[in-house]
C-alpha cells in the first residue's frame, strides 16, 4: 500500500543554508515538490494561476469577521 504523496515527507523541504552550501539539494528538493504538485509551469509563468473559487455572502461575512 503506497501513503498519500501528500502527506509524505518528500514535501518536507530543509531551509537553505546562509552559507548557501546545501543550495544543491534545497533546489532539487523545490523543483520535485513544484512539479509534483504540478506547480512548476505556473513557476516558470507558462500557466497562470487558476483564479480563486466564488465567496458566497455567508463566506465572505465570516471572513469579515475574522479579521477583526
Amino acid at each position: 500500500m503506497n501513503p498519500d504523496p501528500r502527506s509524505h515527507r518528500a514535501y518536507d523541504i530543509p531551509c537553505l543554508d546562509d552559507t548557501g552550501s546545501n543550495y544543491d539539494d534545497w533546489k532539487f528538493r523545490v523543483s520535485m515538490v513544484l512539479r509534483l504538485r504540478g506547480l512548476m509551469n505556473i513557476v516558470k509563468g507558462i500557466e497562470k494561476c487558476p483564479p480563486e473559487p466564488a465567496r458566497d455572502s455567508k463566506d465572505q461575512d465570516a471572513l469579515i469577521a475574522f479579521e477583526k
